[in-house]
């Protein structure tokens, strides 16, 4: 019972917080960590190819991003023992980590987003 209600308090949480009403069908997530190589090269690599998608990064150590992880981990079955960062959520579909297949991976899933206009997009 105590699991039940920890989950619901995290699910509305997330829904309250994490992702509020604005439009998240075309945001990708990026859970990230200080000090993470593998976290700093995906975040260059967005930065270089994909700069003008909506990509938020959250750092797990901070607020309750670590809880909203751990429910896209679940949503996903991905179990809490092999959770890595970056933990990328792209849709229904996440990267885990970064290296070749996650970069082939990644491009293959963006090609369901749409970039912003570079006029009216909002800095995060």
């Amino acid at each position: 019972m105590k699991r039940f209600l920890a989950c619901l308090l995290i699910v509305s949480a997330f829904i309250m917080n994490g992702c509020k009403s604005e439009n998240t069908t075309n945001r990708i997530y990026v859970f990230s960590q200080p000090g993470c190589i593998h976290c700093e090269h995906a975040r260059e690599y967005m930065q270089r190819y994909y700069k003008n998608y909506d990509i938020k990064e959250l750092n797990i150590r901070e607020g309750n991003n670590m809880g909203y992880m751990l429910s896209y981990a679940r949503k996903f079955k991905v179990p809490e023992q092999t959770l890595g960062t970056p933990f990328i959520v792209m849709g229904k579909q996440y990267v885990m980590g970064w290296g070749n297949q996650q970069v082939k991976d990644f491009n293959r899933y963006a090609k369901d987003f749409r970039p912003q206009n570079p006029a009216t997009s909002k800095k995060k």
